[in-house]
């Protein structure tokens, strides 16, 4: 693998793969319980067909069969959904027809067992030139070139609606300059337009004749670069219910089936008739079985038939469905799939010559050595000061960073990274605390942030911390927090919190431009019951990064312990969510005795802004 800056690679990968191993057997458990029968119907070369007992798995989803043994054994990923399930794969699939199978979802399993292999194959020293490229450069062996930038004759963003700032023009011009073997870090801190940068790299790399892949460890990263990108030259491959409604036309799935048009749904309205047929059958064959024999074994037969006839047409769809996928995928210039899709049918066998990763810092070594080795070029793209990978077998806090991509490679090669410094989308008072505490000044608010503020009037008078112009605010809330199985909640906070929310409703905010944040399970359901409102988003802070709301309100929770909450990633998230008004909800005199935190300081930062206030209880 060459020369790096990791004393021992092999046993650096070997301790890597005992984890991953720990963090699928997590997995597998619980996979265990949400389960579906079905049968074999047809096995091909690279096609599965199952009938299932009821319709469980939607298009784009990977599945998986459980073993004899106790095992998850990945299949595919499906190609059309129903009763009966078409999944293509692109392994030996020990199956056969009539068989009956437990089937799982498997999308995470299957992310294990890509990153458990591509180990395997890194220590046997069975990877081809891109691969080993890669490979090389995740472990501090490559190089970040010169440099060297390509000016662009165009300064306008993707959609060609708004002008690039001197950092954004920065970061895409080195993306450009770029060589083969080469990589570039860009730092993009929230609200700093790194999705912007993204989408017009890679515009500008396709004008070049590149092909490119957008890639990311979430859907939605992988959404909003596409989304500012034309789509006649664009390909999404996922799952429908996954990706957001304004990129459906973008679908692979959508794409090959608006292709195929009248041909395809003549096949599936003759495979929908011919299922009714059979069912009625059944009911016929039974009423005979009592009467006549040699009826009964008529009626038999004829549903024989009509089944033959149903796996013929289940191949003959499934055959165009795939032949016009391959199509789409071959000719797409610009291509968005998550870090485990990119390395599923129909995408497992492509390469590219850019691959661009988004929300970096969230992915491990190995998920984003999954999109690096599709690559001639690398652009990792996150913040080291938002969320890390998750494991649930780690608590060091440390370990966690040495195990995220995004701040393995800052090690290696973070004197050639660029940021990307404009904030454009917060109130500056409430992004300026992270501004100074956060990233210490290297990023600032332009001066439209002044101007963003939340537009209400006649706000209760208790309810002072509303006022528009006190945009980041303290709420203190003398509450005690207890124990709820695995998790902690706070009554006191949750009466708090929903009745903010239910006043900012009455006052004209839109339910969804509210976001609530907590770091507790226990606590998010007790607010979401409490509101009843699916429209308003009560989440822990990891389905938030990425995100926006005009308002969000972040109940603190914990007053005993206050290590967990502390945490200065995730509360760099949670505080940066909000657009025009930031309000937090605890128990001041919890977080006093932890002075120094990130918490503390936001509470000093507020006095300081006249923005502290104590709860008016009822």
């Amino acid at each position: 693998m060459g020369k790096s800056p990791i004393e021992d690679e092999r046993k650096f990968l070997l301790g890597i793969r005992e984890l991953l191993r720990r963090e699928r057997e997590v997995e597998k458990r619980e996979a265990y319980e949400d389960r579906v029968r079905a049968k074999v119907l047809d096995v091909t070369e690279d096609l599965v067909t199952l009938e299932c007992s009821f319709p469980m798995f939607r298009e784009g989803d990977i599945i998986g069969h459980i073993t004899q043994e106790g095992d998850v054994k990945p299949i595919g990923s499906v190609l059309a959904e129903g009763t009966v399930i078409t999944v293509g794969t692109n392994r030996e699939i020990r199956l056969e027809e009539g068989q009956p199978v437990d089937l799982c979802k498997g999308e995470v399993l299957v992310g294990y067992d890509l990153q458990i292999s591509l180990i395997d194959r890194i220590l046997n020293d069975e990877l081809d030139d891109l691969e080993r490229d890669a490979v090389l450069c995740l472990f501090g062996g490559g190089n970040t070139g010169s440099g060297k930038r390509i000016s662009l004759s165009d300064k306008l963003d993707s959609t060609g609606k708004i002008e690039l700032d001197e950092s954004q023009i920065e970061a895409v011009e080195r993306i450009l300059g770029l060589g083969d073997g080469e990589l570039l870090i860009v730092v993009g801190p929230p609200g700093t337009g790194k999705t912007r940068v993204i989408a017009k790299a890679a515009l500008e790399l396709r004008k070049r004749g590149e092909r490119v892949l957008i890639t990311s460890h979430t859907n939605r990263a992988v959404d909003n670069a596409l989304e500012a990108l034309p789509v006649e030259i664009s390909l999404r491959v996922g799952r429908p219910e996954k990706v957001l409604k304004r990129i459906r036309p973008y679908l692979l799935s959508y794409k090959a089936r608006t292709a195929l048009g009248s041909r395809l749904e003549q096949i599936e309205s003759q495979i929908s008739k011919l299922r009714k047929e059979i069912k009625g059958l059944h009911g016929l064959a039974e009423e005979w079985k009592r009467v006549s024999r040699e009826k009964y074994n008529e009626v038999k037969g004829t549903i024989k038939g009509k089944i033959k006839r149903i796996r013929d047409l289940y191949k003959e769809r499934n055959k165009m469905l795939v032949d016009e996928s391959k199509k789409l995928v071959e000719k797409a210039g610009i291509m968005g799939s998550t870090l485990i899709k990119s390395n599923m049918p129909p995408l497992h066998v492509e390469r590219f010559d850019t691959v661009l990763i988004d929300e970096c810092s969230q992915a491990s070594i190995t998920l984003a050595l999954l999109g690096m080795i599709k690559a001639r070029k690398w652009v990792l793209v996150g913040d080291h000061k938002q969320l890390l990978p998750v494991f649930k077998s780690i608590r060091d806090k440390r370990l966690v960073e040495r195990l995220s991509a995004f701040c393995l490679m800052r090690e290696f090669y973070g004197k050639g990274e660029v940021w990307l410094r404009n904030h454009y989308r917060s109130n500056s008072r409430i992004i300026n605390f992270s501004c100074r505490y956060v990233y210490n000044g290297m990023i600032s608010p332009v001066k439209e942030c002044d101007g963003i503020k939340l537009e209400i009037r006649n706000y209760p008078r208790e309810m002072e911390f509303l006022n528009p112009d006190i945009p980041a605010v303290f709420l203190d809330v003398r509450g005690e927090d207890f124990v709820e199985g695995r998790s902690r909640a706070n009554r006191a906070e949750v009466e708090a919190v929903v009745r903010i929310a239910r006043t900012l409703k009455r006052l004209g905010i839109r339910s969804e431009r509210i976001g609530i944040i907590t770091p507790y399970k226990a606590q998010r359901n007790r607010i979401a019951e409490e509101l009843k409102d699916e429209k308003l988003e009560v989440n822990t802070v990891d389905s938030f990064q990425g995100r926006e709301k005009d308002v969000i309100i972040f109940s603190v929770t914990s007053t005993g312990n206050m290590d967990f909450v502390s945490d200065e990633n995730r509360l760099n998230v949670a505080f940066t969510r909000a657009r025009k008004k930031l309000i937090v909800v605890g128990n001041a005199e919890s977080i006093e005795k932890i002075s120094g935190g990130l918490l503390y300081k936001y509470l000093m930062y507020v006095r300081n802004l006249n923005g502290f206030f104590k709860w008016q209880m009822r």
